[in-house]
């Protein structure tokens, strides 16, 4: 009797993960087609498949629940009427959010222009508003802050598409390694050396800018590529 010789346990893991991202990618596309083609049905197929993603991508930029929700809401609106100027080039996934960070990063702008219209109109208010800060930043920490997440957002989407989903994952949706190898059916090393090199990027974009502050990524990385 011939005896068959035993496939790796990585590649039995590989390949179902392989076969599993095809399948999804072929069901995402199939959706894609009919609700270019009128189904509005399918367009809520893909509502349903990724709305959860997009509101924890769209949260971690706004860090406000209803601003979050806010963003969801615009980001499905705004696909749904340019989805005729989706290519196909990137996973529908991707696409949307792109949309999303930029219609989050849009209502950020917005918010942190309201916020300065409204401590300039009202000093009083601001003057007890700062009188608390022995348990909450300043606005000017809190704009610097924002300031700094909106920055990191712009260089995460100037980076390449490999480097970008990576980064996109691990940083905005909160992901460990492992869980974003999963996701896009790589390594753990390949993660974590992707994220290295997105991070690199990263404090070399900011750190003219933000000295210190940028410069974390570089901590940041190096302990990527340890763990």
């Amino acid at each position: 009797m011939k005896i068959q010789e035993a496939t790796p346990l990585t590649g039995l893991r590989e390949g179902t993960c392989s076969s599993a991202a095809k399948a999804a990618s072929a069901h995402e596309q199939l959706l894609v087609a009919q609700a270019k083609s009128g189904r509005s049905s399918a367009f809520g197929k893909l509502f349903e498949l990724h709305r959860v993603r997009i509101y924890h991508t769209a949260f971690r930029i706004l860090r406000n629940r209803q601003d979050a929700e806010d963003a969801v809401q615009r980001s499905f609106q705004r696909a749904f009427t340019n989805l005729y100027r989706f290519r196909e080039d990137s996973t529908f996934s991707t696409w949307m959010t792109r949309i999303a960070i930029n219609d989050a990063l849009m209502l950020l702008r917005q918010r942190r222009a309201s916020k300065r219209l409204s401590e300039n109109n009202d000093d009083t208010e601001r003057s007890s508003a700062l009188d608390l800060t022995d348990k909450a930043p300043t606005p000017e920490q809190a704009l610097a802050e924002n300031e700094l997440r909106a920055d990191v957002i712009h260089a995460i989407s100037l980076l390449g598409e490999n480097l970008r989903i990576v980064l996109l994952l691990r940083e905005l949706q909160g992901l460990t390694s492992a869980e974003t190898a999963r996701r896009l059916c790589l390594t753990v090393s390949a993660v974590k050396a992707r994220t290295f090199r997105a991070r690199r990027y990263l404090r070399k974009y900011l750190e003219p800018q933000y000295g210190a502050a940028g410069g974390g990524f570089r901590q940041n990385a190096e302990y990527e590529c340890r763990s």
